[in-house]
């Protein structure tokens, strides 16, 4: 009856202790976010690519969930040096492509050196702003935004060109 007790004490401890690391780094995480008052700087953009990031960000498990498939055009806006873009470039292929939108030149430098050193050319990279999306109206069979729309400073405005640039039942998926 003790050695339950002693198990489940523990077991409460741990998980209790976890909740407390979790809520903080995600506290820390959104304060950050919000005071730094725009995207990402370039010079944190390694962060963004590590291994690691798998664990928590699922590649292919993510962008499943956003039902791409073979053969759609596709829009991401803000991928930074470009977490997701290699395997949704993988998954809309033979005939498919992959339109990113990115705010930042030097993210969208990095983007494309990360593509051409994984030979990917089904990929367009765009430097443009959300709120303005160069792009015809109905042209778009799916897009995404991860982690970014936090950062859109007229985020109406963005769902507006969204709505434009998506053909209708197109799916629009977000990872906040």
């Amino acid at each position: 009856m003790s050695l339950a007790l002693n198990i489940t004490f523990i077991l409460t401890a741990i998980w209790t202790l976890l909740s407390i690391v979790a809520i903080a780094a995600s506290r820390v995480w959104f304060r950050e976010r919000e005071g730094r008052g725009g995207p990402i700087p370039v010079s944190q953009a390694a962060g963004l690519t590590l291994p690691v990031r798998g664990l928590l960000d699922p590649v292919r498990r993510i962008l499943e969930s956003f039902r791409l498939t073979p053969d759609q055009t596709i829009l991401e806006i803000g991928p930074g040096p470009g977490y997701f873009t290699p395997e949704a470039a993988r998954m809309v292929q033979p005939r498919g492509r992959v339109i990113c939108i990115e705010l930042q030149p030097g993210m969208l430098a990095l983007l494309q050196k990360r593509l051409a050193a994984r030979l990917i050319g089904n990929v367009d990279p765009l430097a443009a702003d959300a709120t303005r999306l160069p792009l015809a109206d109905a042209s778009i069979d799916a897009a995404f935004l991860a982690a970014m729309f936090g950062e859109i400073p007229d985020r109406p405005r963005a769902l507006e060109e969204l709505r434009r640039v998506l053909k209708p039942g197109a799916t629009l998926s977000f990872l906040e």
